[in-house]
């Protein structure tokens, strides 16, 4: 059987790119039945000329669907629908743990389900990156630097990196030196590498309530006790920090100035000066989370560091959420005196990071394409927030903070509606939620969810919502 050319024209002004909507069209055909397995696909040059497109673009399709093992290439005939090993992966139908805990959640927003839509992650999606890491301007950098892969990285990560980096720290109006900088395996290794240089079992800690789940869970795995400060719209809830540093003397309080994950909302000028003032009065150490900063809609947005110039501030951030999930490059900078305390836990961890991803950054940083790249996305990421925000909001949803920019929606379910068995039926239908629930210490059941700006925007998910919260309310 030979699979017919014509197929939906593709859009060139539409937000995938070419190659991208080619590989959806081809993909959906070959998983509904349409072309079984044996069907031989178009030629390359018959497939571009009944598009309209170049024949660049059909290899590129037809590239991924062989990646995929969707399709397959035969010497002398062509390109065939491969016999399938295995059936297709389907939405798991409920929750496999009792619990939404935040193990779970991780790895779920981590897994790759082409059927499903990690409609509340943390990333960016993933045709919004393939632009910045396309295949030419890999196999450029894999031919500059090809001499020094099989040299050993510093400890403290790639030179040139560390300096790009503290400049664009001066440009943000924080004076680092380049030797106050460590690369990590992403934010993730920062924080780690935070908790075991600094803290010790049964020591008081302060985080942000709701925050960021990961937190949470490697603070409880160092043994630490964890007291909760509320997060309001303009920054932590500082008469609560005061007197929990009146009554327990904690020795570090996390947070996000810009953008806090879950809720979206930046720290206030005010707040953040009350905030230095009171980590003087109580000598209390601040670690400033700024791996969202660099989408914040305003050109020069203040941060903690930037007023404190790393005396009590701990800065610490990366390029994993705005390049790709699979760069995990990260940094911390701080005092010369703790960079070296991290730098030993870091060697007694895992010695050194990856050169090779970052080499990749320092050239993306170097060449500019990093700052084009981000204006890009900060475009596209207001217009479909702002869409996603009205979305939902016509589905029954309350957004708070709907104006404030950035990945993030938190967002409020109606009162008659169960959190829980919303977010297993979602499954089902093809959306992970992600429940607002994980976000707390306790994780009491709650009415909050944490939505994606860019992937909650889907007509598909409207419907669904619009239909599951107009029946509970019926």
């Amino acid at each position: 059987m030979d699979a017919p050319t014509q197929l939906p024209a593709l859009d060139r002004a539409g937000e995938l790119s070419l190659v991208d909507q080619l590989v959806g069209h081809l993909t959906a055909r070959i998983d509904s039945g349409q072309w079984p397995p044996g069907t031989r696909l178009p030629s390359i040059r018959k497939l571009a000329a009944a598009l309209g497109v170049s024949p660049a673009t059909v290899v590129g399709a037809y590239d991924r669907l062989v990646a995929r093992s969707l399709i397959e290439s035969r010497a002398a005939s062509g390109y065939f629908v491969r016999q399938r090993r295995y059936a297709p992966r389907l939405p798991a139908p409920m929750l496999q743990r009792s619990e939404l805990d935040a193990v779970w959640l991780l790895h779920k927003l981590m897994e790759r389900q082409d059927n499903v839509t990690a409609v509340g992650s943390g990333f960016l999606p993933e045709h919004w990156l393939e632009d910045m890491l396309s295949s030419r301007l890999l196999a450029q950098f894999s031919r500059k630097g090809k001499k020094s892969y099989a040299l050993p990285c510093a400890a403290e990560g790639y030179p040139p990196l560390r300096s790009q980096i503290a400049l664009m720290l001066a440009q943000a109006g924080i004076k680092a030196a380049p030797e106050q900088v460590l690369m990590t395996f992403g934010a993730t290794q920062g924080i780690d590498l935070i908790c075991r240089g600094l803290l010790q079992a049964g020591d008081a800690v302060a985080v942000e309530e709701p925050a960021y789940f990961g937190l949470y869970a490697r603070l409880r795995a160092q043994g630490v006790r964890l007291l909760g400060v509320p997060r309001r719209d303009d920054g932590p809830d500082l008469a609560v920090l005061d007197q929990i540093c009146t009554q327990h003397r904690p020795r570090l309080f996390f947070t996000q100035t810009l953008l806090h994950n879950p809720t979206g909302s930046s720290t206030s000028p005010a707040t953040a000066f009350g905030l230095l003032e009171l980590a003087r009065r109580h000598d209390l150490r601040l670690v400033e989370d700024d791996v969202f900063g660099d989408l914040h809609p305003s050109p020069n947005p203040l941060r903690l560091a930037q007023v404190d110039q790393l005396e009590r501030v701990i800065f610490l951030s990366g390029f994993t959420k705005v390049l790709s999930p699979s760069i995990r490059v990260g940094y911390l900078a701080a005092a010369p005196e703790l960079i070296q305390c991290f730098l030993e836990q870091k060697i007694l961890s895992v010695l050194s990071t990856s050169e090779l991803d970052e080499r990749l950054v320092f050239e993306l940083l170097s060449n500019g394409s990093f700052h084009k790249h981000l204006e890009r996305t900060r475009a596209r990421l207001s217009h479909h927030r702002a869409q996603a925000v009205l979305g939902l909001a016509r589905a029954g949803l309350k957004p708070i903070l709907a104006d404030e920019g950035g990945l993030f929606i938190w967002a409020r379910l109606p009162d008659a509606v169960a959190l829980k068995p919303l977010v297993e039926d979602a499954l089902t239908q093809g959306f992970l939620l992600t429940p607002g629930d994980v976000f707390f210490l306790e994780q009491a059941p709650g009415p909050w969810l944490r939505f994606n700006g860019a992937a909650a925007n889907d007509g598909r998910l409207f419907a669904y919502l619009a239909e599951r919260l107009g029946a509970a309310g019926r």
